[in-house]
């Protein structure tokens, strides 16, 4: 047993449970005791690696200062070192934890060793001298101390397009979310016997072993083939994993390979040639003529003018000139004589006057719009964001999600009708299912008028005329509610609305009207930078 004493009648010593025991037995007159001396009494006894309890530290000093009587207070021990090893569920990571001795002994190499062993852990194990290290500095918590190597899967099979420009026609999406029209590259022409798209061959993975010593087999790599709809392009015949061109025409990136969609190209499109329809791309050098019309199973490319023509495409029509149709005295007939533009993809064009353009995504007009009827499922971009030139004057633009331009309207006040947060076709079925309930409506009316005439004079009700009337209303009645069943069904997929906009980048005029969601409104002199949102179902506007 080990004592320290204090000039006065404490004392402290270990017991056999290795405990330290501070012990006062009252003898005479007493000094002031803190904790920093019993620290350099316990350093000259040499017993300063024992370990103490801070808070039993604390309430030695505060009993043996406020008390005369007798105690024995347990303040800390002797400790060995100690040391935990713990696996991940995986038995890819082994983790040391240790602490250090307090006046006992240390943990030990040897200790670690037979630990490890024990647990069967045999991979993976860091060196010697590492484990040595760590016993050197006493301490360690998760601390790595064997690691596994994990298997490497091998790469699938990876397509690499040997026609880089295709990807440029994909649009891009930029930090709001919208979707980048603007450039959607030209039109991309192969030859036969173009290479296409390389397909390079499954690698091998590599085995891995967790820290027990287990083998670990990768997961097997993806020898995905070529997709079989390949129309219009073929194998190298000396090298089945590469794809050639089988015809000359536009190729379409798809899932695991490329399509070659068949290109027609012509000087221009007027009654020498006749209207077009193909089941392809169609490249139009110059002009599309007033009358003619064309079709496009694909894309339609303009390189000029397009006037008071049809043009329609299964995916983009790309205009580098102007739309131009038919101007009349008024502007309603102007907008249903003119030219018509439609397809289930993107339009863009230089400008457009007078003519009717419905797209399946977007309609990108880089300088104006006038007194033109424009549907687009997502955008309508005219002109760009900075620029002068970008006007929508006249006519009306109905977009879903988006409608930007440089000004809207016009100083002579002409009407414009700009629309956000509506799909344009609900609109349409809206509108015409109003006029289908106010008609049916008012011939309700008139049936009812009929029948209270007939019920009046009994005489008159010859032929079942009375009951004809009858299953007419209730015929009528019928009708009605599934109209508003289809209105009110309608008009719970508006709820979008809120997420739609109009952006305004330098004037908006008189004679504007706005339009997000069901909310309207009209403006009534000119405005400067304007962006219109729907908030908390108003029509909400700032700069």
């Amino acid at each position: 047993m080990i004592e320290v004493t204090h000039k006065d009648a404490l004392t402290f010593r270990l017991d056999g449970d290795n405990k330290l025991l501070a012990v006062y037995e009252p003898d005479g007159d007493k000094v002031t005791l803190d904790a920093t001396a019993v620290r350099e009494i316990l350093a000259m006894q040499n017993q300063s690696d024992l370990f103490l309890d801070e808070k039993a530290l604390s309430r030695l000093v505060q009993t043996y200062n406020n008390s005369n009587a007798g105690f024995i207070l347990e303040i800390g021990e002797r400790r060995d070192g100690e040391f935990i090893i713990k696996v991940s569920d995986d038995k890819m990571t082994a983790w040391l934890t240790m602490t250090p001795a307090y006046g006992g002994a240390p943990v030990t190499f040897d200790q670690i060793r037979r630990s490890l062993q024990e647990k069967g852990i045999v991979s993976g194990l860091i060196t010697s001298a590492e484990i040595e290290a760590v016993l050197k500095e006493g301490r360690a918590t998760d601390y790595i101390i064997a690691q596994g190597t994990p298997a490497v899967p091998g790469l699938d099979a990876q397509f690499h397009s040997l026609v880089p420009e295709m990807q440029e026609r994909r649009p891009q999406i930029n930090e709001h979310g919208i979707a980048d029209f603007r450039n959607l590259g030209s039109l991309i022409l192969v030859k036969q016997g173009d290479p296409l798209m390389r397909r390079t061959l499954p690698t091998e993975g590599k085995n891995g072993q967790n820290i027990l010593g287990q083998i670990l087999i990768p997961k097997p790599s993806r020898n995905t083939p070529f997709t079989s709809e390949l129309k219009g392009s073929m194998f190298d015949p000396d090298d089945n994993d590469l794809l050639l061109s089988a015809i000359v025409g536009q190729p379409l990136l798809i899932p695991n390979g490329v399509m070659v969609s068949p290109t027609i190209t012509v000087p221009q499109v007027n009654i020498s040639s006749g209207n077009l329809s193909f089941d392809g791309t169609i490249n139009i050098l110059g002009d599309v003529m007033e009358g003619m019309k064309v079709y496009a199973l694909n894309d339609i490319f303009v390189g000029g003018t397009v006037e008071a023509a049809e043009l329609e495409a299964g995916g983009n029509i790309t205009i580098k000139g102007g739309l131009i149709g038919n101007s009349d005295s008024s502007a309603a007939s102007t907008l249903s004589m003119g030219g018509k533009i439609s397809c289930k993809g993107s339009v863009s064009a230089r400008f457009a006057k007078y003519v009717s353009i419905e797209a399946g995504t977007s309609i990108v007009i880089e300088e104006y719009s006038m007194n033109n009827q424009l549907t687009a499922m997502n955008q309508i971009l005219v002109g760009k964001p900075g620029g002068k030139k970008g006007l929508i004057i006249g006519g009306s633009a109905r977009a879903m999600m988006l409608i930007q331009a440089v000004s809207i309207g016009s100083d002579a006040g002409i009407k414009t009708y700009i629309q956000a947060g509506l799909n344009p076709h609900t609109q349409q079925q809206l509108d015409g299912i109003k006029r289908e309930i106010e008609t049916n409506e008012k011939n309700q009316d008139d049936i009812k008028k009929i029948i209270t005439f007939i019920e009046n004079n009994p005489e008159k009700d010859k032929n079942g005329l009375l009951d004809k009337a009858r299953r007419t209303l209730d015929n009528l009645t019928t009708e009605i509610a599934r109209h508003q069943a289809d209105q009110e069904s309608l008009l719970a997929e508006m709820s979008f609305a809120e997420y739609a906009k109009i952006v305004v980048e330098q004037t908006l005029c008189n004679g504007v009207e706005v339009r997000i969601g069901t909310q309207i409104w009209k403006a009534h002199e000119e405005r400067g930078k304007t962006v219109f949102r729907l908030i908390d179902g108003k029509i909400s506007f700032g700069s």
